[in-house]
């Protein structure tokens, strides 16, 4: 897909980091974005910014955990446009989760965004972007935790796991349709998803949302800039490529990954 002229996207986390760049790429280009987030002023201040660059942007608040605010989103939606040619389940967090001492309101909040948010949001659009017949993508956010395990970080590995495995049977099972699909797996992009913890439903976990961590100093050292990963993002929908990498020099940490299940694998044969 790289005509987006008289198409519709609906990007959530689309308020920041990587939704607002893919946002403002494919707005430039002549989509038309609905941007989805839980956090009201600072999407008003999005939508501010992609509207004086001359970009037709729509809002929506929304908790992607929320599958009941999901379908009134998914439904307003179709009732302004029609249709829907982008689907961008972008919206993430992370939370503090070492093998022991993680409580499962921590679990529950991280897999209802990570996890069911992604489902949700292709439960609710894809059958009727199938029925439009109009030609469609879906990208999904994972991350290359959902390729290398994090020990300090068990729940967003396992939802970025899941993530990953989901997006390759989706693509599987779509791949004789006219909706491709694709696979984000950033690493370290300057986005404030080391701060994600601000959006917690317990306003005591909420209140650390804005301390320093050693994630958020690695991420404003090293990490790339999201309208970089916004022309990958492009690009690699013009492919029609798989899975989205955003740094190659990370393939060393897959390739071990992939050497150990091989040798384990061996001892079978």
């Amino acid at each position: 897909m790289n005509n987006f002229e008289d198409t519709v996207g609906f990007i959530t986390g689309g308020a920041a980091g990587i939704g607002l760049g893919v946002a403002k790429a494919l707005g430039q280009r002549g989509m038309t974005v609905v941007l989805a987030d839980v956090e009201q002023n600072t999407l008003a201040q999005a939508a501010n910014d992609l509207e004086s660059m001359g970009i037709r942007v729509e809002t929506d608040v929304l908790n992607v955990a929320d599958a009941a605010a999901y379908a009134e989103v998914a439904e307003r939606v179709f009732s302004r446009h029609g249709k829907l040619n982008f689907l961008f389940n972008n919206a993430g967090v992370a939370c503090p989760s070492p093998a022991t001492g993680t409580n499962f309101d921590d679990w529950r909040w991280v897999v209802d965004v990570n996890l069911m948010g992604v489902v949700y949001g292709v439960e609710l659009f894809l059958q009727r972007m199938l029925d439009s017949g109009e030609p469609g993508y879906i990208i999904n956010t994972a991350s290359l935790a959902g390729h290398i395990a994090s020990p300090q970080l068990l729940s967003y590995t396992a939802t970025k796991f899941a993530v990953v495995g989901y997006t390759e049977g989706l693509q599987a099972a779509l791949a004789e349709s006219p909706i491709g699909v694709s696979l984000l797996a950033p690493a370290w992009v300057k986005t404030g998803i080391a701060h994600s913890v601000r959006n917690h439903p317990s306003e005591t976990m909420a209140a650390k949302g804005n301390e320093e961590n050693p994630l958020s100093k690695l991420i404003d050292e090293q990490g790339i800039s999201v309208d970089e990963v916004a022309e990958r993002v492009l690009d690699c929908m013009a492919s029609e490529t798989l899975h989205i990498f955003t740094h190659p020099e990370f393939w060393t940490f897959i390739d071990e990954r992939v050497a150990r299940i091989r040798g384990d694998h061996a001892q079978i044969l």
